[in-house]
């Protein structure tokens, strides 16, 4: 999800793909307040949401955008539990170190070297259009969390 879509660690337990155009509804948290909101995020390649079988994913938890409140806390919990596994993955595999924000730190690049629209990735992502290009178009920035 975070690979195809950009999302953030925690949104991918509320996010959820429409079969028809492979975008993808993502819960998120918005302002001081941490009120929920949504939006839509698109992939760069809508072949990846089949190839990775993006309607059928298992997720430890996964928030139904229907009955429940939002627990920002319990996801980020679980957040922390996929980060220490794929940590341990690298060390035991021996694969170059990255974290799990670099994923999707790296969908933002992808989408710039593949000419789409600095606003389009930015409301995709859910940032401004001046923290994106702040964060991801100006060479004097390195990518941040976000």
């Amino acid at each position: 999800m975070m690979y195809c879509y950009g999302l953030r660690p925690y949104e991918v337990f509320g996010s959820k793909v429409k079969q028809e155009n492979k975008t993808c509804t993502v819960l998120g948290l918005k302002g001081e307040e941490n009120q929920v909101e949504d939006r839509k995020a698109f992939s760069l390649d809508k072949s990846l949401v089949d190839v990775f079988d993006l309607n059928n994913i298992d997720r430890p938890w996964e928030y139904n955008m229907n009955d429940k409140k939002y627990d920002a806390i319990y996801s980020k919990i679980k957040t922390e539990q996929m980060s220490k596994r794929l940590k341990k993955i690298i060390k035991k595999e021996k694969f170059p170190r990255f974290t799990i924000n670099m994923i999707r730190h790296s969908w933002a690049k992808r989408a710039m070297k593949l000419m789409f629209s600095s606003s389009d990735c930015a409301i995709s992502m859910g940032n401004s259009i001046r923290f994106f290009h702040d964060n991801y178009i100006s060479s004097d920035h390195k990518p941040k969390n976000s």
